[in-house]
């Protein structure tokens, strides 16, 4: 079977479209609650299992003195310089580490509106709970230089990104608004230079991706380069597929990858919460290949990758009525230290092949500054630009001319505390849709997490 055009969102999901303005009913409320409650058993369970092998993992494992775990101690760090928000847990997480198992436990939400343009006016709210351990096998089972990681996702709200019309939704982590299974990896280092991973796992863990493209709202940014996602070539977090990768670091400077992963037509199918671990035999797999460069430039921090997805699968083209079976996109990446804490970026992604790609060419810059105000020195600066040029076959499928889209944003983001920020952003978007019909947009939004 082909890759069936059912309607998908601005990241790539196939959805079905819901009024954001409706009064959730009893019934809702209660399921809404339900999957929290559900979030909290499977996060609680990882523990759980990670506990139960701490037990088993003979004199490896560090025994915990349960008084530790009290919170009375007056000495008890202050909020204002905890990393984590809940600070150790009352001893809990620090005993956890010493056994082998780092617990993590993030919360963020956007809320953005529409104010001017794009098809109506509108305002939302999405939010996630991403939470897991990573466990160290060699502390825990004597296993050698072997790591388990096991994560859950659950996410809630709606996008506004149908009242914008683009084909980058403005708000990041909108997308399967489900309870997910999300990782369940195991890697090994071999030798000093070597590692493999293999699992459950999304391919922006280790390809496509950098930390700098973590501050925009905007898809066009943010996650893995988005091209790849709206050709269905790749999966992100946080919707799991099987897959691996192997991986060789000679030295500080070079790092090369490559890895295979399944794709499909049930690729973002949010209904199966991440257990479908099924691999049918229409599924495809994308071969991805990366090289990373991290030096100097003229004495300034320079980190440069290059790479290629090489996906095998039967593509419908946008004609809806051939096929193809293979698609390339190559992909560079470059960020320079310009000047001490201020980095610059761009990277680019391109496939000649505009009977399937959505969008054949998109190139993106960036600009991340970090304490430009002496008084702020942990809060970051961001401006970022993308233009997605958008297929020629693509438009004749709809019957419309179409050019590009481009999304202009510029954000703040205030480290109010060590484990907590707030970053209000603009983005303005031109031709959303990339054919002229729709007005320009103007989004504002507000992005707020908290470490745990």
């Amino acid at each position: 079977m082909g890759n069936k055009r059912e309607p998908i969102d601005k990241q790539g999901v196939k959805r079905t479209r819901t009024n954001s303005r409706q009064i959730p009913n009893p019934l809702q409320q209660m399921m809404h609650s339900l999957a929290k409650s559900h979030a909290a058993i499977v996060i609680a369970s990882v523990i759980a299992v990670a506990g139960i092998l701490s037990v088993r993992a003979d004199e490896r494992s560090v025994d915990c003195d349960v008084e530790t775990w009290c919170c009375d101690d007056p000495t008890q760090e202050a909020i204002c310089a905890r990393e984590y928000l809940l600070g150790d847990w009352c001893g809990i997480r620090p005993c956890l580490q010493d056994s082998g198992i780092t617990p993590f436990l993030y919360y963020d939400s956007i809320t953005a509106a529409n104010v001017d343009g794009g098809i109506k006016a509108d305002q939302d709210f999405t939010g996630q709970v991403y939470a897991g351990a990573d466990l160290d096998l060699e502390t825990l089972l004597g296993w050698n230089r072997t790591t388990l990681k096991i994560s859950t996702v659950q996410r809630h709200g709606d996008s506004i990104s149908p009242s914008v019309g683009g084909i980058y939704d403005p708000m990041c982590i909108f997308g399967g608004q489900v309870l997910f299974l999300y990782q369940l990896w195991l890697e090994r280092e071999v030798c000093d230079n070597w590692s493999i991973k293999a699992g459950r796992v999304s391919a922006d863990t280790d390809f496509l991706n950098d930390g700098l493209y973590r501050y925009s709202l905007s898809t066009a940014i943010n996650g893995p380069i988005r091209a790849t996602l709206l050709e269905s070539t790749v999966t992100s977090f946080p919707f799991p597929v099987w897959g691996g990768r192997v991986k060789y670091t000679p030295d500080d400077k070079h790092q090369f990858q490559v890895g295979a992963y399944q794709i499909g037509d049930d690729m973002f199918d949010f209904t199966k919460h991440g257990l479908d671990f099924s691999i049918r035999s229409d599924d495809g797999v994308s071969i991805l290949m990366q090289y990373d460069w991290t030096s100097t430039v003229c004495e300034r921090p320079t980190h440069l990758f290059v790479g290629a997805v090489n996906s095998f699968f039967e593509f419908d083209n946008h004609d809806g009525v051939g096929t193809t079976d293979y698609v390339l996109r190559v992909y560079a990446h470059l960020a320079v230290e310009v000047v001490p804490n201020l980095t610059v970026f761009g990277f680019a992604a391109n496939s000649e092949q505009d009977e399937v790609a959505l969008t054949p060419l998109q190139v993106s810059f960036g600009i991340n500054g970090k304490g430009m105000f002496s008084s702020r020195p942990d809060d970051h600066t961001m401006f970022f630009a993308t233009c997605g040029d958008l297929s020629d076959d693509y438009g004749d499928s709809i019957g419309e001319a179409v050019d590009h889209a481009i999304v202009y944003e510029v954000g703040h983001r205030f480290q109010v505390l060590p484990s907590a920020y707030i970053q209000p952003a603009l983005q303005y978007i031109v031709t959303p849709g990339g054919t002229g019909d729709i007005a320009n947009s103007t989004v504002l939004g507000a992005w707020v997490g908290a470490t745990f």
